[in-house]
């Protein structure tokens, strides 16, 4: 079982409190409502980026459906562990286990080249972690496989998104992808937005290759722009025609201070 790594830092540790704040973000959310493939949602503290996660899980309509598995690819904030390092253990949230689809997580190494199961990686990594919480509540029956990548270049996301796509695929699992990231960083709102609008672009285009050059080229400060690209490339394997922005906010809207953000985007991917 791996226990919660920033339960009572990132979010409440208190199981009644926690839920009704994770009731009223998704509550409040207005997200045009669609079976997603995939989702790309923040990982910050939720006074920070919760409102802006809730309108990524409240766009999915497929999250009632029977044996349904989400796929959450966050990136290594700590560097431990293996370069794509694939859990197989059941998680522990404050409002209870999700368990693991250790099929589809071996059927995800297996058709990889470059994941390994490995639990050292997310030991005290949270990217994976508060994104359960929101499952928990959207599907309580939902099983997970949490993922996560040191390695964040393009064939790292290429070889990713095959994986799981051929781990569905040969399980005839219904999941989706939830991609963890954050977008700019430390930057003015202004300039946050200006740089973010134009990594944005090229997802609303399903171009996930060349929304990886931009980051690269550009050095853009977006911390999962892997687990991005690999959510993309999964997701236009199933046949994603559409890529919407959900939301798009920065942390200046809870702190105050627009001089030097981080800023947060919901985006929904479907057929």
């Amino acid at each position: 079982m791996r226990h919660p790594a920033v339960a009572g830092a990132f979010y409440t540790s208190s199981p009644s409190q926690l839920r009704l704040e994770v009731q009223r973000y998704l509550q409040e959310a207005d997200a045009a409502r669609k079976s997603r493939l995939a989702i790309v949602s923040p990982h910050a503290g939720y006074m920070y980026s919760g409102k802006c996660a809730a309108y990524s899980f409240a766009s999915c309509s497929n999250w009632k459906e029977e044996s349904l598995t989400a796929v959450v690819i966050g990136p290594n904030h700590t560097g431990m562990g293996q370069p794509i390092a694939v859990s197989f253990e059941d998680w522990q949230t404050p409002l209870g286990a999700v368990e693991c689809d250790t099929q589809l997580a071996q059927e995800i190494v297996n058709h990889g080249k470059i994941a390994r199961k490995d639990e050292l990686a997310h030991l005290r990594e949270h990217s994976c972690e508060v994104q359960l919480p929101f499952l928990k509540i959207c599907a309580p029956k939902a099983k997970a496989v949490c993922i996560c990548m040191g390695w964040q270049d393009s064939i790292a996301a290429e070889d990713l998104g095959r994986a799981v796509f051929g781990a569905a695929k040969k399980t005839g699992k219904g999941i989706i992808v939830v991609a963890s990231s954050d977008f700019t960083h430390y930057e003015s709102a202004e300039e946050a937005r200006r740089k973010d609008m134009e990594a944005i672009d090229m997802l609303l285009r399903l171009d996930w290759e060349g929304f990886e050059e931009l980051v690269e080229s550009k050095n853009l400060s977006i911390c999962g722009h892997g687990p991005i690209a690999a959510a993309m490339h999964y997701a236009k394997l199933a046949g994603a025609k559409k890529c919407e922005l959900l939301k798009y906010t920065n942390s200046g809207e809870a702190s105050g201070d627009f001089g030097s953000v981080v800023a947060y985007a919901a985006l929904g991917i479907s057929r």
